[in-house]
């Protein structure tokens, strides 16, 4: 993609912004800035670079007069200068789009409404035990705009790839593409269920006939659209056999990669806890196999992954009550999959800023609740959906929900941060968040 005299305007100087601003003016485009922030982060150092700055605000002349229009993935593709923009004829695309143009190593891309970092992370750590010189990146960690601004020598890049991000691909082509599951998220910005489901699976659009599609069958949503990919589909499930593809039995994951013998790997000493995750291991491995990676690499990392902070992470056993933070459980789906994994009489903490999730589908899990404690901005509509449920409370704040939850529960039981909403009422993201539910209850802290 030649860059040299372009005018670009990157729109939302969020990390991935500034990545992506800082690329294009290392390729000689003539760079704006916007962000509707006054003075965010990381704009002096482009303004230091030669971009122009156009803060406070998204100014309708600025689109008008660009070639290429970059977006932030936090940028709603559908705004209408955006649209006009692309009437007129200019390139509109994401920040991962933009990145892949330039990177020369082939791309393992993994989507799905939960689980995307924990398989990434296990995909990338896979590779490198199995000797591969490995990126791992995308809507995790660094951009994958900042990689392609240096001098690349890779084997693979291992790429966590959201909806927001296959809304503006173009070309994004996954050598091993995986889809994890898709389950209602993000209704806040998707006309419909369908929309954003189809969204996910845009990033297999570009596949060929000898790439690697890695689709859990368990869900039926993935299982649905399944003929949408144009690669080889490896399928993988609970159940099996599936020649090609992967299933469990017992704590073996069993493996097929088209040919005439299956492959065992052993999840019996993994730190990971519940049935998602045991899926989780399952994509993961199909996927660093599809790449060339040793079982025996495989199988180390399998046994010695820790897990990831703020995913059903144990934080205390405090008077006999063990908490756990699920701080990134920010949907429904992540709920249901975090309660699955405990399945023992549980406080639940719900709440944060609403993304118009459909908490009532919660009822099968909520029969090992005892009490759901709804806090933050979406407390009382949370509220209003389960107490014909599950006993439930309307609190004020994460503070307030931690003070309540350790007078209610008992010896044997769990506390469990799991808000199935994002944190952007109280908190900068759900890290934050996970780390004050922490302080909380190791009383170290009574703010943010």
């Amino acid at each position: 993609m030649d860059l040299l005299g372009k005018k670009v305007l990157v729109v939302g100087l969020g990390k991935s912004g500034v990545a992506a601003a800082g690329l294009c003016l290392s390729r000689g485009a003539l760079v704006t800035a916007t962000d509707a922030a006054p003075a965010p982060a990381g704009a002096a150092e482009l303004a230091g670079l030669g971009a122009r700055l156009s803060l406070g605000g998204h100014r309708p002349a600025d689109f008008a007069a660009s070639d290429i229009i970059v977006l932030n993935p936090g940028v709603d593709h559908r705004r209408p200068e955006i649209a006009a923009a692309q009437a007129r004829g200019a390139c509109v695309l994401g920040e991962l789009e933009l990145g892949y143009r330039f990177l020369e190593a082939p791309a393992v891309m993994i989507t799905g409404t939960n689980g995307k970092t924990t398989v990434t992370t296990l995909v990338g750590l896979m590779l490198e035990a199995a000797g591969y010189k490995v990126f791992s990146g995308g809507n995790l960690g660094t951009p994958l705009c900042e990689l392609v601004s240096g001098p690349q020598d890779l084997d693979w890049a291992v790429l966590e790839v959201s909806s927001f991000q296959t809304d503006t691909a173009l070309d994004l082509r996954p050598r091993v593409g995986v889809i994890l599951n898709i389950t209602p998220d993000h209704l806040d910005r998707y006309a419909s269920f369908d929309d954003y489901a189809r969204s996910k699976y845009r990033l297999l659009a570009n596949q060929r006939g000898d790439d690697v599609a890695i689709l859990c069958h368990d869900d039926p949503q993935v299982a649905a659209r399944a003929g949408l990919a144009p690669a080889r589909v490896w399928p993988y499930g609970a159940a099996g056999p599936r020649r090609p593809g992967g299933w469990l039995r017992g704590d073996d994951l069993m493996l097929n990669l088209g040919g005439p013998e299956d492959l065992g790997l052993s999840a019996a000493q993994s730190k990971l806890v519940g049935g998602f995750n045991r899926l989780n291991l399952l994509a993961a491995s199909l996927a660093a196999l599809a790449c060339g990676a040793a079982p025996t690499a495989v199988q180390a990392v399998i046994e010695g992954f820790g897990g990831l902070g703020h995913r059903v992470q144990w934080v205390a056993t405090i008077a006999g009550v063990d908490y756990y933070d699920d701080s990134k459980g920010t949907n429904v789906g992540a709920v249901q999959a975090a309660l699955t994994a405990l399945m023992r009489p549980t406080v639940l903490l719900l709440g944060g800023r609403d993304k118009e999730g459909r908490f009532a589908d919660l009822k099968p899990q909520l029969a090992t609740v005892t009490t759901a404690l709804c806090f933050g901005e979406a407390g009382p509509s949370i509220h209003g959906q389960i107490k014909d449920l599950v006993g439930s409370e309307v609190v004020a704040d994460l503070p307030a929900a931690v003070k309540r939850a350790q007078a209610l529960a008992r010896p044997g039981q769990a506390v469990i941060l799991s808000p199935g909403c994002a944190s952007f009422d109280a908190y900068t993201g759900y890290a934050q968040r996970g780390d004050h539910f922490q302080a909380l209850v190791r009383g170290e802290a009574s703010h943010a």
